[in-house]
């Protein structure tokens, strides 16, 4: 018997290591370990990965030494070392992904169990009075994770012998000629039971030599009480803490005090709506009836047995199964959003990653993870050159791209402007010799998304510029190439090469560059080459810096007749020539949502400021939203109430639509010179694609406090828009510019007021050519006209949008309702020019109204020319093994 064993030890040992060094290391090893120098993978995911290499590497050299040595057995060495420690690496890799609290308890105590065991093993030649009651704790729980581990294999082991029996014929003759690995097959499936039986051995050994020590019965109280401890902790781990969270959040509290409560519970809520959200990842099976019916289908047991054995199966597995259903995903996201004010997946982006980066599959593990400042493509280079023009300027922005990855990506960015510069171009290429090869073509926004967002589902190459915002606006390029394999000594690196071009005018700043809001997938490094105007510039952090420096030209007057008749002219404002409005009853809207309490301070100043220099000579009534079943409010004068800001419950989620809905129903037929929304950056995916409902009477104006919004819905950003409204970060920016109304006398109408300059329609001037330094102002003065005319659009007047999309065409700028589209091919310019037929054409979906689920892959229907040949590959192999297997 004991020389079966050593032919199996070997056996086992040699092949295993032979799958591991030729199979898993050169191939999953180098992707794990890639992943592992990027930060992607979780450092306790990758010490099992070395676990599973190292731990049958150091055994099998142990066996040698042992050989010789001897001072424990090879099945001692085997089920008493390796075995312990190969469950925990095969468990944990290939089955467990996020670990939960049952699991690591498992885990650990299996672990230093078999530590301390080993410790034991290997020194107990020596002296035979070393073991002691650690010795005997660590095998008795050893011993009971074992047995534990058994007892759920065996459910499987009648159905399974029945299905061996049944195929045994034609299964045995491979697994004669693939003895090797079917002794690794078998010796994995029955760990467990090898566990056991060399622990119950062990155990009996320590026992009876600790009985003479200290007592048979004292023994057998120690290894009572070591039972009950391990139990009753692994019993308590066990609470699931989604239940909780669901419970506390319905019903939801309706008083300010249940708020309160409701928030002191925050940490509770965050682990069980986490957990739910994560339950596929962190528990492998869920409540089913798989057992049930494996029985009934194979051994053909009546019901009420097989419904007897499921529930023996599901009591047992019960720290592996997700007390919930498959709804809760959906049902936790939510509840998420609601009670902070922010997607599940911005929130806890950190545990969520690691969830998603804790799997062998390393592919699933890239395609599910959300790409929110994923370092998957670099910024290679980036070169700005700045044109003045006098007191405005061209900018172009020139990036080039190297994907890191296997698959193609996109590359996103969240940026704004200034809210008088004009983007005039975006160019794509795919060769560093043919510089702007793919031209952009300005197309209605819904089109243009449409367009994009299929040519996307079909890997092929568009870019596209969108306005999302007053001053935001929304790139993305699509696909950075994958990164070639290396063959032989040369590599080829493919690449991405955009340009962007926009007109601004000078601030006292100097020249102002997009501010990013937010990246997906790209990244930049210290080697990333950055150039101004030609000139090499030290390494950033930041994408772009704020602002570059501009010759002190003074700012002078522009006039200009635009083509369809309309003169322009734009004048600069001093500083000191803004003023603070007088004798006006303004409509102030406090957002009460969640995410406003890390502003608090700031809107304590805002307030504090209104009181101080608006309220003396104006009138305000406040407007304080809420999420049912709360109603909102409406104070009236709030010069005269004694509201404090300061003891203000931020709870819960309202988006601004439905702020402004909750306005609209308690204003009655008060009105107002203007109706300021007090608000943070909000989550734009929260929003959806409902209209707002009435027409505002006042200009709207958003307050973000801590940063303007990353983008807006269209019904928000019409509002805006319509009302002859905009968007800020401070109050006193807004009220500047609600007073400000500069006049330049008869015949002229003022326009807007932003970045300095004062804007005015001249009616009946005297029309002059246009110099060619006009012209190129013209698209500076075509962005006001633009934004002019949509403060007069009807509600579905498609001929007043295509006049609007039609000026916007002629100038090449993005406007709120043209974007710009890069084509490559003249089926993407059919299809755009089919998509500007539609009736919608001016109609944009809401993007990531739900962020990317962490179970989902983006997988392409069309693929690339790389796939082609995979799949090619693949249909020759199977060819093959069916020519082989009819012959």
């Amino acid at each position: 018997m004991n020389t079966l064993f050593v032919a199996f030890f070997w056996i086992f040992n040699l092949t295993l290591l032979a799958i591991v060094y030729l199979g898993v290391v050169p191939f999953l090893g180098l992707m794990l370990l890639s992943d592992a120098v990027t930060g992607q993978v979780p450092v306790n995911f990758l010490l099992t990965f070395v676990g599973l290499v190292g731990v049958p590497t150091t055994c099998t050299i142990a066996g040698f030494r042992n050989s010789m040595q001897k001072p424990a057995t090879l099945f001692e060495l085997f089920y008493g070392i390796e075995a312990p420690l190969l469950l925990i690496c095969v468990t944990r890799f290939f089955w467990l992904r996020d670990l939960t609290l049952p699991t690591t308890f498992l885990l650990l105590t299996l672990l230093l169990g078999t530590i301390i065991t080993g410790h034991w093993l290997l020194n107990r030649q020596e002296n035979w009075l070393r073991v002691n009651l650690w010795h005997l704790a660590s095998q008795v729980m050893v011993l009971a994770i074992a047995l534990y581990a058994t007892a759920i294999l065996s459910f499987y082991v009648p159905p399974t012998l029945v299905n061996l029996l049944a195929a045994l014929p034609s299964v045995l003759p491979y697994a004669l000629i693939m003895l090797p690995l079917t002794l690794v097959i078998v010796g994995l499936c029955t760990l467990p039971l090898g566990i056991s039986v060399m622990y119950g051995r062990s155990l009996h050994s320590i026992f009876k030599q600790l009985g003479t020590r200290y007592g048979t019965w004292q023994v057998r109280a120690f290894i009572g009480t070591v039972l009950a401890v391990g139990l009753g902790a692994f019993l308590l781990v066990q609470q699931q803490p989604q239940i909780a969270a669901f419970r506390l959040l319905n019903p939801a509290p309706k008083t300010d005090q249940q708020r309160q409560s409701v928030l002191k519970k925050s940490d509770t809520i965050r682990s069980g709506l986490l957990n739910a959200y994560l339950s596929s990842y962190r528990y492998p099976r869920s409540n089913s009836s798989a057992m049930e019916d494996y029985y009934q289908s194979n051994l053909r047991v009546p019901t009420v047995i097989a419904q007897t054995i499921q529930k023996g199966f599901n009591v047992l597995t019960a720290p592996f199964t997700y007390q919930g259903t498959a709804a809760d995903i959906d049902k936790a996201a939510q509840l998420y959003a609601q009670f902070f004010d922010t997607p599940i997946l911005r929130g806890e982006h950190a545990t969520i990653q690691k969830a998603l980066q804790s799997t062998f599959n390393r592919s699933e593990a890239k395609a599910g993870l959300d790409d929110i400042n994923q370092k998957r493509v670099w910024l290679e280079s980036q070169h700005l050159t700045v044109t003045p023009q006098g007191d405005w300027a061209d900018v172009e922005l020139y990036e080039v791209y190297q994907n890191k990855t296997t698959l193609p990506e996109e590359v996103l960015y969240y940026f704004s402007l200034p809210e008088s510069a004009a983007i005039t171009g975006l160019w794509l290429s795919d060769e560093a010799k043919v510089p702007k090869k793919y031209p952009f073509a300005i197309a209605p926004r819904g089109a243009a998304q449409q367009v994009y967002t299929n040519q996307v589902q079909r890997n092929v190459d568009p870019a596209l510029l969108e306005q999302v915002g007053p001053q935001q606006y929304r790139l993305r390029a699509f696909p950075v190439p994958a990164m070639t394999q290396t063959l032989g000594s040369q590599t080829e690196t493919p690449r991405l090469f955009l340009w962007l071009q926009y007109k601004v005018l000078k601030q006292p700043s100097g020249w102002q560059l997009p501010t990013l809001r937010e990246q997906r997938n790209v990244f930049w490094t210290g080697a990333t080459k950055r150039f101004v105007n030609g000139k090499t510039v030290s390494a950033s952090e930041q994408w772009l810096p704020a602002t570059l420096p501009a010759e002190s030209t003074p700012p002078t007057s522009h006039q200009m007749t635009l083509p369809w008749g309309a003169q322009l002219l734009a004048t600069p404002v001093a500083q000191s020539g803004y003023q603070l409005p007088q004798g006006k009853r303004f409509a102030v809207i406090l957002d009460q949502s969640r995410s406003m309490e890390a502003h608090r301070p700031e809107v304590i100043e805002s307030f504090r400021w209104l009181k101080d220099k608006i309220l003396p000579q104006n009138s305000a009534d406040l407007y304080l939203t809420a999420i049912a079943p709360a109603q909102p409010q409406r104070l009236e004068g709030l010069e005269q109430s004694n509201f404090d800001p300061s003891s203000t419950v931020f709870y819960g989620m309202v988006q601004p639509k439905e702020m402004l809905t909750q306005f609209q129903q308690l204003r009655g037929d008060r009105p107002y010179d203007a109706i300021l929304v007090i608000t943070d950056a909000g989550s734009y995916e929260l929003n959806n694609n409902t209209k707002l409902a009435g027409k505002l009477p006042a200009p709207l104006w958003l307050v973000h406090l801590g940063g303007l919004a990353f983008a807006y819905d269209d019904a928000t950003l019409k509002a805006i828009q319509d009302s002859d409204g905009g968007v800020a970060t401070q109050v006193q920016t807004v009220m500047q510019r609600l007073a400000t109304q500069p006049s330049r006398g008869a015949g002229t109408s003022f326009l807007n007021l932003v970045d300095g300059y004062a804007w005015f329609l001249i009616k009946n001037g005297a029309t002059a050519t246009a110099t060619s330094e006009q012209k190129a102002f013209g698209a500076l003065a075509a962005r006001q006209w633009t934004t002019h005319l949509s403060h007069y659009l009807q509600p579905n007047q498609l001929n007043e949008l295509d006049a609007i999309h039609a000026a916007a065409k002629q100038y090449g700028i993005v406007t709120p309702y043209s974007s710009m589209l890069v084509l490559v091919n003249n089926q993407q310019r059919d299809e755009l020019k089919q998509a500007e037929k539609q009736s919608d054409r001016f109609n944009r979906e809401v993007e990531d109204s739900q962020l990317p689920q962490p179970n989902q892959s983006n997988i392409s229907a069309v693929p690339e020319p790389t796939e082609w040949l995979l799949l090619l590959a693949g249909a020759g192999m199977l060819w093959g093994y069916r020519q082989v297997k009819s012959n």
